[in-house]
């Protein structure tokens, strides 16, 4: 990463603002105690860090602009976008079914206000930082594939936060921190094909962030270990697929 491409400072501005606000819900998860209604309100707060943070970067640099990108593009890759996680985990779901198992539950749509308050806020809070500033900067300096990757790796460790739950200890946070790093790196992948395919998109980045909290697997039972893998399966043949279309493009633009 170069000096001047705030890359760096970024990603510590992102991480820092949001665990920050994490520390009340993790320290009360550590100490066995219920987390207070305001430790929810400022994790949910926490959302707004890589925003908040590509503005603190981007601003000094006349740069503002930048973070909020374009938006117009076809409405058909705003919709696709939007049910393409739920599409992938479908597939996932049936492969599980045509392997004999019995899935607790076909979809984990928001029921709940706080969920519904995640579906707007999360998207909105994140995709000017990941999308709007840190993928043109980072692909840029390391290619479309590797920079999404990276991306992708940060945004995972960005969560480790959220990771505890009460009941759970610091092994189990770390671990799931881990686990996310990996999928989401995959799912960058697969943000950046959106992205750059629709003309770099906010609308689209959004949607398609947005669609991950339309059908949140995350509060899928942890038991359902072979339904897990399948899932992160198919999320890294989407994303292969991803990474290959984009590889694709860059090189008939060189040629």
């Amino acid at each position: 990463m170069s000096k001047s491409s705030g890359l760096l400072l970024f990603f510590v501005l992102a991480c820092g603002l949001t665990w920050g606000l994490d520390v009340p819900w993790v320290l009360a998860v550590l100490q066995g105690q219920p987390p207070p209604p305001y430790a929810m309100n400022l994790t949910g707060l926490g959302a707004l860090g890589p925003t908040l943070a590509a503005l603190l970067v981007a601003w000094p640099r006349g740069e503002s602009r930048q973070v909020f990108g374009r938006w117009r593009t076809h409405p058909l890759w705003i919709v696709v976008a939007l049910f393409a996680p739920g599409t992938l985990h479908l597939v996932a779901t049936l492969l599980e079914v045509a392997l004999g198992g019995h899935p607790a539950q076909w979809f984990y749509p928001p029921v709940e206000p706080e969920r519904i308050a995640a579906l707007l806020m999360f998207p909105i809070g994140e995709e000017f930082g990941w999308r709007g500033f840190a993928h043109p900067r980072i692909t840029a300096r390391f290619g479309m594939v590797t920079g999404s990757l990276l991306l992708g790796l940060v945004w995972g460790v960005w969560h480790v936060g959220m990771m505890f739950q009460p009941g759970s200890g610091v092994a189990h946070a770390l671990t799931a921190t881990g686990l996310a790093a990996l999928e989401l790196a995959l799912w960058s992948v697969c943000f950046a094909w959106f992205f750059e395919r629709s003309g770099r998109s906010m609308a689209v980045a959004i949607a398609l962030h947005a669609g991950a909290h339309l059908d949140n697997v995350n509060r899928a039972p942890e038991g359902e270990i072979r339904l897990r893998v399948l899932r992160l399966a198919v999320v890294a043949v989407a994303a292969g697929l991803a990474a290959w279309a984009l590889t694709r493009k860059r090189k008939a633009e060189v040629v």
